[in-house]
């Protein structure tokens, strides 16, 4: 029996609405590991709890979030700031189709060697990246430039992470390597392993944390009046009128959904205003996913199993 049908058995003199059993959540699914455990928590509470059929939907940030305004999709499980900040400009603030929870987990960004290319080569600060005898440590392939995975394709850090390496002068020194989250922890693994010099993005929260010894490398503080960020929504020419020549802001990651949910399934409207988790959940879920090679699913029943108690905060109980 569900935690729902459990506390309606045992409350007195409640009377709530039962949803349809035609109801239907679209839930779309970016192809990072964290949110793709979190989609099938959500997955699940909602199929277990609510009685709702829940429908996975593989796509971008742009597309989960033009679908949730048009209404063919209404949930994005792992919406990262200020990263997705156009697009949350655009679908939450100035056309309210789309909100955010209420509790979001937080992190950082940076740019990050191993403590052991510090050791060898003594590089301490983004800007001793710009040294074309520096970066010829960090070649591999004999080119002359060094290599920086600045994250997947479609994520939308990743095409931060580019301006910033032409802001800083690095993009011309480095190559920039965009590969998928795997190939990009297999880099870190490999690294760790060889001791080689090694630059990367590095995140929290991220398994790469649990794997290698990162450590950041120092760069001017994140200012808003510097942060002059043009995605390529909004033009084509984004990179030449970019300019992000300071560390990343602090880091909150919502879950984002229709609000028209708010009217149409209000209680799956509230658990996804509720829904959250703590850095180090995540951290966990996507070293599971990436390094232990679980299934995401699975991931999320253990969780689920151990955390009745957040569920029924979200619930309502």
């Amino acid at each position: 029996m569900s935690m729902r049908r459990l506390f309606l058995a045992s409350a007195l003199a409640v009377t709530v609405s039962s949803p349809a059993a035609a109801d239907e959540i679209n839930i779309g699914v970016p192809n990072w590991a964290a949110a793709q455990v979190i989609t099938d928590i959500m997955a699940k509470v909602l199929t277990e709890e609510l009685g709702v059929t829940v429908n996975l939907v593989p796509g971008t940030n742009p597309v989960i979030f033009e679908a949730m305004d048009t209404g063919d999709l209404d949930v994005h499980p792992d919406v990262w700031l200020p990263n997705q900040k156009n697009l949350v400009q655009t679908y939450v603030q100035e056309r309210g189709s789309v909100a955010l929870s209420t509790n979001p987990y937080g992190g950082g960004r940076a740019l990050c060697v191993t403590q052991q290319t510090v050791d060898k080569t003594g590089v301490t600060s983004i800007y001793d990246l710009t040294d074309p005898d520096m970066a010829r440590k960090f070649d591999t392939d004999g080119d002359g430039l060094g290599e920086v995975w600045v994250g997947a394709a479609g994520w939308a850090s990743t095409t931060i992470e580019t301006v910033r390496m032409h802001s800083y002068g690095i993009a011309e020194t480095f190559e920039l390597l965009q590969m998928d989250e795997e190939a990009g922890m297999a880099l870190i693994r490999a690294a760790h392993v060889s001791g080689e010099p090694f630059v990367t993005n590095c995140v929290r929260p991220n398994a790469m944390n649990m794997i290698a010894d990162l450590v950041a490398l120092e760069e001017p503080p994140y200012d808003e009046a510097k942060w002059n960020m043009v995605s390529p929504t909004e033009d084509p020419n984004w990179l030449e009128k970019s300019d992000v020549e300071v560390g990343w802001p602090a880091i909150n990651v919502h879950v984002a959904y229709a609000t028209r949910l708010k009217d149409d399934q209000p209680e799956a409207a509230a658990i996804f205003s509720r829904i959250g988790f703590e850095t180090e959940m995540i951290d966990e879920f996507i070293f599971q996913v990436l390094e232990e090679k679980q299934d995401p699913k699975d991931v999320a029943d253990a969780w689920l199993a151990a955390n009745q108690d957040r569920v029924r905060s979200w619930l309502g109980y």
